[in-house]
């Protein structure tokens, strides 16, 4: 029997998630863009297993953005295997609910943020998005435009590892060499706890979550992989990363294997330092830390 081939995708939803449109202006984005280089995308060139693809979603407004277009060529630089999409978000948003009060508080949030942000013309579209439309909805059509992007590069393979990070988090050195020894089988392989790192004290602290963080790998047979109704029907009843381990067969991993970041929450959606999940402070933490690459 011949060996199953694969590619490692690792899944970096960069705009287009949450409220606010899924984007809270080209400063938000700029900083973003250097929070991303200087802290996720180091972890994950200083990776012990070099094989695998970034997959970075956005929506269609950034593909003309010149920042994206830095940001493409600071990776070309880096020498960094990538895929950019422009077709949204690649699972279901769990900020978008049919529950009336969820919306009302939605809106103010909008409203809120594009009156700090600066970005006025995003309140309206914000608003209609929240009420009116159903982002989820599309989510099969979007997925089928962008897997197809990615199927012109990587067609002949049996299975596709796609490990979900957030743009500002981080993964210990080993993190892919350990997934890649795992043995394949269409389900999820998940981590509960791990780190939090405050970006502005350089304290580092355990970080003990009650529910599935959002870092967790999916084994998708290919010919399901890039078939997009088949994609969404194996994430069934998904509405957030806290529900992979009830809708995938999964396997946890060992701990301390992500580590996530923390920085000004008024000018970012960050997690907070002062978090209930925050454990005990480590003593030394640049001993741990520099596996994260940083």
């Amino acid at each position: 029997m011949s060996k199953q081939t694969f590619i490692h995708l690792i899944y970096i939803p960069f705009t287009s998630v949450g409220l606010y449109g899924g984007y809270r202006g080209n400063v938000w984005y700029k900083d973003r863009i250097e929070i991303f280089k200087n802290y996720t995308l180091k972890s994950l060139l200083n990776q012990s297993e070099p094989n695998f693809v970034l997959w970075i979603s956005f929506r269609p407004q950034e593909q003309n953005n010149p920042l994206t277009a830095e940001l493409a060529n600071y990776l070309k630089e880096k020498g960094a295997e990538y895929l950019l999409t422009f077709n949204g978000l690649m699972y279901w948003d769990d900020k978008y609910t049919k529950n009336i009060l969820s919306k009302i508080k939605n809106c103010a949030r909008v409203v809120r943020g594009g009156w700090r942000n600066h970005t006025l013309k995003d309140i309206i579209p914000g608003v209609i998005e929240i009420f009116f439309k159903d982002k989820n909805s599309s989510l099969t059509s979007r997925v089928k435009l962008s897997v197809a992007v990615i199927e012109k590069h990587f067609k002949n393979v049996d299975w596709v590892y796609v490990t979900r990070i957030d743009s500002d988090d981080m993964f210990h050195k080993d993190f892919v060499h350990e997934i890649q020894q795992q043995p394949v089988f269409e389900g999820a392989y998940t981590l509960r706890n791990g780190f939090i790192y405050n970006k502005d004290t350089e304290e580092l602290a355990f970080y003990r979550p009650a529910t599935n963080p959002p870092f967790h790998t999916i084994m998708f047979q290919a010919q399901k992989f890039f078939n997009a109704e088949e994609y969404v029907k194996l994430f069934k009843n998904f509405r957030s990363h806290e529900d992979i381990p009830k809708v995938f067969p999964s396997i946890r991993l060992r701990d301390n294997r992500y580590c996530v970041l923390t920085h000004n929450p008024k000018h970012h959606i960050s997690t907070v330092w002062n978090h209930p999940f925050r454990g005990e402070l480590l003593v030394n933490p640049k001993e741990i830390i520099k596996d994260f690459g940083i």
